[in-house]
């Protein structure tokens, strides 16, 4: 009889040491429950995160207080690249239910990064190059959820198969939703009453207008796979149409009683390559190498206009980006990598909405990071990075509205930042470890902080940039203590840190009247439709301060259900050195609350409270936001069909009081409050 050949997987098994800085992980379970309409939604949760919300459409993650052009948003290491970072209106270019993990990462090793990445990064993981042949053959997911709030529908459903040595992945996903529910109204009269000081117009009881939505897209990848590595490369595409929620000033005409309703087209190609070799060398294990051009692309229309081929604004953002890493070792006692980054940038705006010219934006980075094992308990990192950027606007002067004469523009404007981190790990007893982390980063302007000029409607401001911005730098100090046990565990940090030349809209107390004929700037506002407040980017020296904090345990009952208890508080203060400027902008409050949960067999459950309390730092001519409470409960049921087909099913109860939520970090909080009680129900099937 003859003998039948077994095949065993391979696995492999890589020791790492902790990280001496904040690193916070989503995935498997704990992604498919999480996972929100938005990646701001989805993060929302994570100690020291908030989400910047702009309608329910649209949310960002705000990490410490920093987001935007400080926060770089990644996909499988390399620039999502769509214009979020330009204005928080922008949708980032991703569905999350596509994502097999998101990192968030704060700290020294964002240097690796680039200077967009000074106040964090966050890297979404998507396996679309396939880095490993399935086991058997073909493996999938596929995901489905409702949301009764809204009525948003999603699903998702992804392929992988493989043989010898090629191995493909398809994916593809829709979502579509209604309006979102409020509890209360839309507009905060009062709060608008205050900042721009005229009545404001027709208010919407119980839901937000306009703020439907609906995308789809998805991806093909190939890879030739080996024992040492793989090459392949990818196509995603996805398409996306928002609103913006009503009330933006400028958009309808002078006696006119019909609300707008300005809609945006957005959607994205990316064409990615990817490859990593293990080499022969122990002195260099592997290399990495990647390639991506994104071809991004959006259009403002008014939904009452039917020609489509007429928008308001449109905007293009072409990006190549490569990225080249090296690990190396020696021995036991060092670890690190070097590498280089290069990007290329094309960012156009045309239409009667265009507030930034365009511009091309190059640079080229250099980095080197090192970990060095001291001791079985003391280990140390450091890192270093410089970039050279350049900005060459593509027109030699602007126009800038309420302005007759020209503005002259600059040839090129020239960075060159340097960035140095330094951390240390420290067990300074069993399962208790200590961290110290020191960071000097550096970032050159954005091309919206240099040459911004002109309306903004859907940040209901008039936005004026800055030639002569320098690079901010950003002095950074942060000490944590982690414990790990096997009934507590509990995390703990506080950080500080100063900001030279820190680039912001400051609001100048006058405003841009479009009703008179020519618009022009005065110390009044006309009525709520036709002027927007004037904003100017500057640049102070900045003071941040802050502390993430959370404790969970884990008693033994001796019963077969397995509960916990977790605590948890975060807060972010921001302030200028220069007293007369008050406190930095739009920063989340301090929260605090905590979670009670349970796992029981395939059942786990937990209803978590948080406690937001008022915002009264809003900053200069900002309006302040009340306190909040909020109560969630989640619930999920894991059904083990066989070793390789699994079902989660889940449900989620949120805001379950029906609280009004004004969220501080937006822009829209006066208008577009967050999402009243929703129910969700879904399922995620592996297969």
């Amino acid at each position: 009889m003859p003998q039948e050949t077994v095949r065993f997987e391979t696995i492999t098994i890589e020791a790492t040491s902790s990280p001496a800085e904040p690193v916070q992980q989503l995935d498997s379970r704990e992604l498919r429950i999480r996972t929100g309409e938005t990646l701001g939604k989805t993060l929302e949760r994570e100690l020291g995160v908030s989400n910047l919300s702009y309608g329910p459409g649209v949310g960002q993650p705000v990490i410490r207080g920093m987001s935007g052009p400080r926060v770089r948003i990644m996909q499988n290491g390399i620039g999502a690249h769509d214009l979020s970072a330009l204005s928080p209106d922008l949708a980032i270019a991703f569905e999350t239910m596509l994502a097999d993990s998101v990192t968030v990462l704060r700290g020294p090793a964002t240097l690796r990064y680039g200077g967009n990445a000074i106040g964090g990064m966050v890297n979404i993981e998507h396996g679309r190059i396939p880095e490993k042949i399935p086991l058997n053959g073909t493996t999938g997911r596929m995901d489905f959820r409702y949301d009764h709030n809204s009525a948003d529908k999603s699903g998702m459903i992804g392929f992988d198969a493989g043989k010898g040595m090629f191995a493909i992945h398809v994916d593809y996903f829709h979502r579509a939703s209604n309006n979102t529910h409020i509890p209360g109204t839309a507009l905060d009269e009062a709060a608008i009453r205050q900042q721009f000081q005229v009545e404001p117009g027709t208010n919407s009881a119980k839901v937000i207008q306009n703020s439907h939505s609906s995308s789809q897209g998805g991806s093909v990848g190939i890879s030739m796979i080996g024992k040492h590595g793989h090459i392949g490369g990818s196509y995603h595409e996805m398409v996306r149409n928002y609103g913006i929620p009503p009330g933006v000033p400028g958009h309808t005409e002078n006696g006119s009683t019909e609300q707008e309703a300005i809609r945006i087209d957005m959607s994205q190609r990316r064409y990615d390559l990817d490859g990593m070799w293990k080499t022969y060398w122990a002195l260099l294990p592997s290399i990495k190498a990647k390639l991506s051009y994104i071809d991004y692309d959006h259009k403002d229309f008014d939904k009452s206009v039917t020609d489509r081929s007429a928008s308001l604004t449109r905007f293009k953002n072409s990006v190549w980006e490569s990225r080249l890493e090296m690990n190396h070792q020696r021995g036991e006692w060092l670890d690190g990598s070097f590498g280089m980054q290069w990007q290329n940038r094309s960012f156009a705006a045309t239409g009667v909405e265009t507030f930034t010219p365009a511009a091309n934006i190059d640079s080229l980075g250099f980095f080197i990071t090192e970990t060095v094992f001291i001791t079985e308990r003391l280990d140390f990192e450091v890192g270093a990075r410089i970039e050279h950027q350049t900005t060459t606007p593509k027109s030699n002067e602007i126009k800038l509205a309420g302005i007759s004469a020209a503005l002259p523009l600059p040839n090129a404007l020239n960075y060159l930042t340097y960035s140095l981190a330094a951390s240390l790990n420290y067990e300074i007893l069993p399962k208790t470890s200590l961290y110290l982390n020191w960071q000097r980063a550096q970032r050159a302007p954005d091309v919206q902080e240099l040459f911004a000029s002109g309306p903004h409607f859907a940040t209901r401001s008039f936005e004026i940039g800055r030639l002569n911005l320098d690079a901010e730098q950003t002095n950074h100090y942060e000490l944590g203590l982690r414990f790990n046990g096997n009934q507590v565990s509990m995390q703990a940090n506080g950080y500080y840190k100063s900001i030279q030349d820190f680039i912001y809209l400051e609001n100048q107390g006058v405003f841009f009247n479009l009703a008179p004929d020519p618009p022009r700037f005065q110390l009044a506002c006309a009525d709520l439709r036709s002027c927007l407040p004037v904003f100017g980017y500057q640049a102070n020296t900045a003071n941040f301060a802050g502390y993430e904090a959370q404790i969970t345990a884990h008693p033994r009952l001796g019963l077969p259900i397995s509960p916990y208890l977790t605590l948890f508080s975060d807060y972010v203060r921001g302030w200028f050195q220069n007293e007369a400027l008050g406190d930095v902008p739009r920063l989340p409050p301090l929260r605090f609350g905590g979670e009670i949960g349970f796992q029981w067999a395939q059942w786990r459950g937990a209803l978590r409270y948080t406690h937001a309390l008022q915002q009264n730092k809003p900053g200069n001519l900002e309006t302040n936001t009340p306190r909040y409470d909020r109560l969630d409960l989640d619930l999920s049921y894991d059904w083990k069909m066989s070793n390789y087909r699994k079902i989660l099913f889940f449900a989620k109860l949120s805001n379950m009081t029906n609280t009004t939520i004004r969220n501080s970090t937006s822009f829209l909080r006066n208008f577009a409050p967050e999402a009243g009680f929703s129910a969700l129900a879904g399922m995620s099937a592996t297969f």
